[in-house]
């Protein structure tokens, strides 16, 4: 029991270290944001732009590999099906 317990603090300490680095990440991020906002708007514009079809590239590869992940696992699920049968 002693080692679930190790394990589970283990694993949130690395779930809060990975959390405080998103957020300090964001903070610089949106500090630069502001930033560039002040000093060229025009290329603002840009940069959110950019985050925008970035942001959908990503968003469409996630949704092929979740797609084919799921189809190999029901794949995977009527051949152990079949097998049974």
């Amino acid at each position: 029991m002693a080692k679930k317990s190790t394990a589970a603090k283990t694993c949130m300490d690395g779930l809060g270290e990975i959390i405080a680095l998103s957020v300090e990440n964001r903070i610089k991020i949106e500090a630069l944001e502001q930033v560039l906002v002040k000093t060229n708007p025009m290329v603002h514009e840009l940069y959110l732009g950019e985050v925008e079809t970035i942001g959908e590239q990503k968003r469409m590869k996630l949704t092929l590999a979740l797609t084919e992940r799921l189809r190999a696992m029901l794949s995977e699920s009527r051949t152990l099906a079949n097998e049974r049968v």
